[in-house]
């Protein structure tokens, strides 16, 4: 049995009575947080669910249903709506049953009276949302007997048919925050000096990055699929990946070459969503046991020099 997937002309044509007698899960928010939902989903619903969503996260909700979840037996997901919305609500956020309101993420597998639960998620007929900090997403997620960690490291183990030092570079994150151009060009230099061809990831989606661009020196990654993007990561033997902190790294985590994230922890009047970085702790992947040759920079403490040393 396969997935439905519906794109929706209006919020209008979301059919709200559907939520009660079927199990409905809104991922709304970042490529990274839906990521981790559906992993979550697919690892824990005792029954299967529904998705709605806005066109922003589909490509990486279809690229982890097909690649990062087992295919027999089918994905407990079998229906996706796309809304017509970038951000924001499709139905009025009352009617949404979340954490704002007492939903626990422990309801979707928990028995009654379980370690607190006193409900199932699939009983409460309501549009729900599952959420979690990034860094604790491994405490829940039952990747292992579920089979979803045997396919993620099935997927990455593709002939690496290139051999060429690569660095592919993420300087964007969801709400368009840039570091300075003098940030990158100073990066590219460096990897320059040891060899590396260097591309930019582009993503064609302007109403959401809208600030993307290519540095002298670099080639634009023109993969605005996920699946076509994770596929030309995985034919790499000799890769690096160097970005901002955004959802790509969600995923990207999973795989065995090494990745430098780095963290805006600065007062910058030019960031918008500035609550995506004021708890470094709960976004970082310290401790979790499923990110591999990571290293996190802090801007505010970040010495240009170190470059050196973290660049193979």
């Amino acid at each position: 049995m396969g997935i439905t997937y519906n794109i929706l002309a209006s919020c209008d044509e979301i059919d709200k009575s559907k939520f009660s007698e079927e199990n409905w899960y809104l991922l709304a928010w970042g490529m990274g947080d839906a990521m981790n939902q559906v992993l979550f989903l697919e690892g824990q619903s005792p029954v299967p669910y529904k998705i709605l969503c806005p066109p922003r996260n589909f490509n990486a909700i279809k690229f982890v249903l097909e690649n990062f979840v087992p295919q027999i037996p089918s994905p407990k997901c079998n229906q996706i709506d796309i809304y017509p919305l970038q951000d924001g609500y499709p139905i009025p956020q009352e009617e949404v049953a979340m954490s704002l309101n007492g939903f626990d993420l422990r309801d979707v597998f928990m028995a009654q009276g379980g370690s607190g639960s006193s409900r199932w998620a699939h009983d409460i007929g309501k549009l729900k949302v599952v959420h979690m900090a990034p860094r604790y997403w491994h405490l829940l997620n039952n990747l292992y007997s579920s089979g979803i960690y045997h396919a993620i490291e099935s997927f990455g183990k593709k002939d690496r048919t290139i051999k060429e030092k690569t660095c592919i570079l993420f300087p964007e994150r969801g709400d368009s925050y840039q570091f300075p151009d003098s940030f990158w060009e100073d990066i590219v230099s460096h990897l320059k000096e040891k060899g590396y061809k260097i591309y930019v990831n582009s993503t064609n989606k302007l109403d959401v990055y809208k600030k993307e661009k290519i540095f002298v020196g670099t080639e634009k990654l023109d993969k605005p699929n996920l699946q076509d993007l994770f596929n030309f990561i995985i034919e790499h033997e000799n890769l690096i990946t160097i970005g901002q902190r955004s959802g790509i790294f969600d995923a990207l985590k999973y795989f065995d070459f090494r990745k430098i994230i780095f963290y805006p922890d600065v007062d910058d009047s030019g960031m918008v969503d500035k609550e995506r970085t004021n708890d470094i702790e709960s976004i970082t992947f310290e401790g979790d046991p499923h990110a591999k040759n990571i290293i996190d920079l802090c801007l505010s403490t970040y010495d240009r020099n170190v470059l050196n040393l973290i660049i193979p």
